[in-house]
């Protein structure tokens, strides 16, 4: 393993640190790293993002010992209440006229309230309801992370919210980019890649360090927050 050139002193503490907690993520940076400050490759920007992606969503579980309650399926939940809405005989182009909303006199519906099937309001309620807490869960998991790695930081929550903001920032610039939308690396400005990459890091090694109490390493942290 060359540890040479781009392998900082920085960078080999924490590919350690991944090493001890989740050596399977520790592959992970390991190879983004090579990607971003070694020989470029085609589909660096993909890859690299898909990489940030699946650090930031693994690695509060490998630190906490606490596990997620997982995805939300929204393919499979939508497919049922597709199938209940078109068998109960609901439009599904959003228009107004189908027998499900005639009256028994022929006439369509014209008032703003209609009857619906319970057990599709009832589908449609859970999922709404699903959805607004698999909204919340990055800040729950990025919580986990940052206090199982420093549970010192338990005592002071409040001061931990920019830096939560800051780690969703940072990675959600990543997450967009990690799948093909048909863009090319070369529409990615390589010097915000790196920028984006080392504040990933920056906070990672903060992370590692215990530096979240003072607050010059807030400032740190956040100092990236306008670019």
């Amino acid at each position: 393993m060359d540890d040479s050139g781009c392998w900082t002193p920085e960078r080999i503490e924490l590919r350690a640190w991944f090493t001890r907690n989740s050596p399977s993520l520790a592959e992970l940076y390991e190879g983004s790293v090579e990607l971003m400050f070694g020989r470029s490759i085609p589909g660096k920007v993909c890859l690299v993002s898909h990489a940030v992606r699946e650090i930031r969503n693994r690695l509060p579980d490998a630190i906490s010992g606490v596990k997620s309650g997982g995805r939300l399926d929204y393919t499979s939940r939508l497919d049922e209440i597709s199938q209940l809405w078109e068998h109960v005989g609901l439009p599904v182009d959003g228009s107004l006229t189908s027998p499900a909303m005639t009256t028994s006199d022929g006439v369509t519906a014209a008032t703003s309230d209609m009857l619906i099937d319970r057990a599709l309001f009832s589908k449609i309620g859970r999922l709404v309801g699903d959805h607004r807490v698999a909204r919340q869960k990055p800040n729950d998991a990025a919580l986990r992370l940052f206090l199982g790695a420093a549970p010192e930081n338990a005592v002071s929550r409040d001061s931990l919210r920019p830096v939560i903001m800051e780690w969703r920032r940072i990675t959600d610039w990543f997450v967009k980019r990690d799948h093909d939308t048909g863009r090319l690396d070369a529409e990615c400005d390589p010097r915000e890649l790196k920028q984006k990459f080392e504040h990933f890091e920056r906070i990672l090694a903060a992370l590692v360090r215990g530096f979240f109490s003072t607050a010059g390493a807030l400032d740190a942290i956040l100092e990236d927050t306008n670019s």
